[in-house]
């Protein structure tokens, strides 16, 4: 179990417009561990589920029997409805996995560019599968940046209050929060408003640029945020979002809990996929800060 502390203040008191802001995150709290493929997990095996294939990348080819054929993409994570119910699973399914490239790409969008791991996710339905692994039979090989490597986690699934990066907010309302933050040094962007960590759902965070329209590719249409994967749990700016447990760890420990996937996403960022509002089997949306 992880714990976020409570927030030192509660925004909407200073500026109750911001309730209706409000939104429910769930921080993940990946911890290294060895999870099976039956569980919810980060990194690690990934359930075999019948008719499911392992998606592939064409444009990092692989050498295979004197052959370049697509290589398979790793793994990086897998969440039953069960655990994570705040999931836009469509009716048929129980399960999604993740997988990406662990290779930079290139990927134009009408607003941003995006260059990091190609992001493939598989809506799928679980009944009937056996406890068995769906493992790459080809992990780690080249080409692969050794950045994007995953390492397995166990989660600690826990539901967090967020309220939107200011640049969300229309004009008045942001005014007003920017001076109300201002006179009491509430430090709004980084303890009050966006969670770090691994995460699904809830607010994404505009601090690298400016805040995109982004829309889905198939379809034109809105998008959401499905998942944050965080090069770190917490950082430097506030201590908000450092979990009350980890907080006695010797160096090692804390190190591990710091950086528990070993991944680490735009130099120290935080990859975001964002999915149709409509059909979240288009095209996902790829962000990274």
């Amino acid at each position: 179990m992880r714990t976020t502390p409570a927030p030192a203040v509660d925004i909407t008191t200073i500026v109750p417009e911001l309730a209706a802001w409000r939104r429910t995150t769930v921080r993940l709290h990946p911890r290294p561990g060895r999870p099976r493929p039956a569980d919810s997990h980060i990194g690690g095996p990934l359930l075999a589920v019948a008719g499911a294939v392992r998606p592939t990348c064409a444009e990092h080819p692989m050498e295979h029997d004197g052959q370049l054929v697509p290589r398979p993409m790793e793994s990086v994570a897998q969440f039953f409805r069960r655990d994570v119910p705040e999931i836009p699973y469509p009716a048929d399914c129980d399960l999604l996995q993740v997988h990406w490239c662990p290779n930079d790409h290139c990927i134009g969008y009408p607003d941003s560019e995006y260059g990091g791991p190609a992001v493939s996710l598989a809506w799928l339905d679980s009944t009937g599968a056996a406890d068995e692994s769906a493992d790459n039979p080809f992990s780690r090989v080249d080409p692969y940046e050794e950045s994007y490597t995953v390492r397995p986690c166990r989660l600690s699934p826990e539901r967090v209050v967020e309220f939107p990066y200011v640049e969300e907010l229309p004009g008045e309302l942001m005014t007003r929060l920017v001076a109300a933050d201002r006179e009491r040094d509430l430090r709004y962007q980084y303890a009050l408003s966006v969670a770090r960590g691994w995460k699904i759902g809830g607010w994404a965070s505009w601090h690298a640029t400016d805040k995109r329209n982004l829309t889905c590719p198939d379809c034109d249409g809105a998008v959401e945020l499905l998942l944050k994967a965080d090069s770190s749990e917490w950082d430097g700016a506030s201590d908000r979002w450092w979990p009350l447990e980890d907080r006695d760890l010797d160096r090692d420990a804390l190190d591990r809990a710091y950086e528990p996937t070993g991944a680490d996403v735009g130099r120290a960022g935080e990859l975001r996929v964002f999915v149709c509002r409509d059909d979240v089997r288009h095209q996902p949306v790829l962000d990274i800060q």
